[in-house]
């Protein structure tokens, strides 16, 4: 009777002894506190008796785990808010979608979230769906991204300016728009960090040391005033010896991260993987110090960097069987994992090939979004070692990876060619085409579903 009287309470808040807000609220102060079990806990009683509010910042702590399965939860919870009307809930349906969605269908359905947010008066709402846009623009053909950022900018929102200077470098405009650029960002970069690698961006491509100089002591000042967060710094130190950067400036990225470390723990990771591509910066000893710290504080991408040490031998000797556990850890998190994983087997790295081993973890990368898996299969049915030949499974698999962007999957096809008779290539082409469909399918559930937990909980 206590439980339904509880119930009723809760939904009508007329009794102070179970109201939401005084448990939601010492639930917040236990999450800033770091006692998340405990939050998570008070949390879990409001959101299964329906109160929106709960579900929604029950949704967020999933969120900031920042694992699959935590998603799916998070995406579960904004959902069951969502149908009770809440704005928040619409808004963090759509960021998520929209920021982490990894199919057509699950971005549409971010766009979906977000207009509706922005059409109910959430100006925050306007930038996610610009950077949609903007990203996916085959995915968008109607849209207009320039219009939202003038929108943004008339009502005198700063992340128009960045969204701006974000469109002119996303159209090819770059270099005729570059004084733009720095126009639009130097005023806002302290509260727009983004800014900061678009003016390094220019500094750098216009040959101007000092100014690009003077910028990282900005953004230096500016972290250790708290104008900007560790993330902040982070990006924009990565960004420096990116691929994208006109001219990588592997030192300062070095010196940002040694500034960030050992507070922030992805720039432990991040240090170590930098050191292993640039080994004059320190000896193998301090990258495996710095990976093992990272990995103690729960980053699974030092995991994932130590399981890949030890199955390449680069700066250590190389021990397969460290590299597995190691991968093991990561694999939850990250998919090339797997790939790893396969490959260590597939190569016969502990003795002999496990073909068995391979194919599973392979493919299982490869159902997660990797095409080097489907590449690496369609190697081990055509190559056929430990195995027989599978001319069907190679050929579908080529062309899975091919379509992933895997360059060596073209002339991997052509191999194949003159001994692939043509009925077993219609047969590959349409096994190809139920592959495909069935992965979109999987993605799409998988972030759709809700979580089990959740389901049993009512």
């Amino acid at each position: 009777m206590f439980r339904q009287g509880c119930v009723i309470s809760l939904l009508t808040l007329a009794l102070a002894g179970c109201g939401n807000l005084p448990d939601i609220q010492r639930a917040e102060r236990a999450a800033a506190a770091g006692n998340v079990e405990q939050a998570r806990a008070q949390l879990e009683e409001l959101a299964r008796f329906g109160l929106a509010d709960a579900q929604v910042e029950l949704g967020d702590l999933y969120a900031e785990e920042d694992t699959a399965e935590a998603r799916q939860k998070a995406l579960s919870w904004y959902h069951k808010a969502a149908k009770q009307g809440s704005e928040r809930a619409v808004i963090r349906i759509g960021k998520m979608n929209a920021r982490e969605g990894t199919t057509p269908e699950q971005r549409v359905n971010g766009a979906r979230y977000l207009r509706k947010a922005l059409a109910e008066g959430d100006k925050s709402a306007l930038i996610p769906l610009v950077n949609l846009y903007m990203n996916y623009p085959r995915e968008f053909p109607g849209s207009e991204p320039l219009e939202l950022i003038n929108q943004a900018r008339a009502s005198g929102d700063p992340r128009g300016d960045v969204a701006l200077a974000r469109y002119f470098v996303l159209k090819g405009q770059f270099d005729t728009r570059a004084d733009d650029i720095e126009a639009l960002c130097v005023p806002i970069a302290e509260a727009q960090p983004e800014c900061f690698q678009l003016l390094a961006r220019v500094y750098l491509s216009q040959g101007r040391g000092d100014d690009l100089k003077a910028l990282v002591s900005r953004a230096t000042a500016a972290w250790r005033e708290g104008s900007i967060e560790d993330r902040d710094l982070y990006l924009f130190a990565r960004w420096l010896s990116d691929d994208e950067s006109p001219q990588k400036q592997v030192a300062t990225t070095n010196e940002l991260y040694t500034l960030l470390t050992p507070g922030y723990v992805p720039a432990l990771t991040a240090r170590a993987k930098l050191i292993m591509e640039n080994t004059y910066l320190a000896e193998p000893e301090a990258v495996l110090d710095m990976l093992e710290r990272a990995r103690a504080n729960g980053d699974l991408k030092a995991s994932l960097s130590l399981a890949r040490a030890y199955e390449r031998g680069n700066i250590v000797t190389a021990d397969p069987k460290k590299a597995i556990k190691y991968a093991q850890e990561a694999r939850e998190k990250y998919p090339s994992a797997d790939y790893l994983l396969g490959r260590i087997y597939k190569r016969g790295y502990l003795g002999e090939p496990d073909p068995e081993k391979a194919k599973f973890h392979l493919l299982t990368a490869a159902r997660r979004g990797f095409p080097k898996a489907d590449y690496a299969l369609a190697e081990l049915y055509w190559e056929a070692k430990g195995i027989e030949v599978n001319r069907r499974y190679a050929w579908s698999f080529a062309l899975l990876a091919h379509e992933g962007g895997v360059k060596r999957a073209k002339a991997l096809l052509l191999e194949m060619v003159p001994t692939m008779p043509h009925h077993v290539e219609q047969a590959a082409e349409a096994l190809y085409q139920r592959e495909r469909a069935a992965r979109r399918q999987m993605l799409a559930k998988a972030a759709s579903a809700p979580a089990k937990t959740t389901e049993q909980g009512g």
